[in-house]
């Protein structure tokens, strides 16, 4: 048995056992992503500088719609519950499993907060981090695909960083 389905089996194994944790896997999955551009937004908003949210809105967008999107159309990786029998808590995503956009597009906006602000960008990291794990246990990707979405997120916020140290 590869690594890849040993972890995604044994988180995911977890699914459907406690009513808590699934409801706590849910909310972290699908709805933690609003909460961290809530308070990115709020953030701008309390010190009335807009570029708070230039830099990080680059870098998910990047994330998403140029590292991960070009991937995509040349590998498409199936997902969890289109090759096994698991326990599935939410609903599959359109888009091909590897890497996750979930975790590229919240990990780069966790990185990105790290230059304004080392304590919420460190806060932001770990709730990405948990909506990663989410994701497995929700039985939407696989380990391999969080880790591709972490470094695809890493990668974005260094390229836009880059130029934001060029261009501001």
């Amino acid at each position: 048995m590869n690594l890849d389905l040993y972890l995604f089996n044994l988180i995911n194994g977890y699914a459907k056992k406690s009513k808590l944790l699934d409801f706590f896997a849910k909310l972290f999955a699908v709805y933690s992503g609003y909460f961290l551009i809530l308070i990115i937004i709020l953030y701008a908003i309390i010190y009335r500088d807009i570029k708070i949210l230039i830099f990080p809105f680059l870098a998910m967008f990047f994330a998403r719609f140029i590292i991960n999107q070009s991937i995509y159309k040349i590998y498409k990786k199936k997902r969890p519950q289109e090759v096994l029998e698991i326990n599935s808590l939410i609903e599959k995503p359109h888009y091909p499993s590897f890497p996750s956009s979930h975790t590229a597009v919240f990990f780069a906006l966790s990185f990105s907060v790290l230059p304004y602000n080392i304590t919420l960008g460190l806060l932001f990291c770990v709730i990405s981090f948990f909506m990663a794990l989410s994701r497995i246990f929700c039985g939407v990707h696989w380990p391999l695909d969080v880790l591709a979405g972490i470094f695809s997120g890493l990668i974005s916020f260094i390229i836009i960083y880059g130029l934001k140290l060029y261009v501001w």
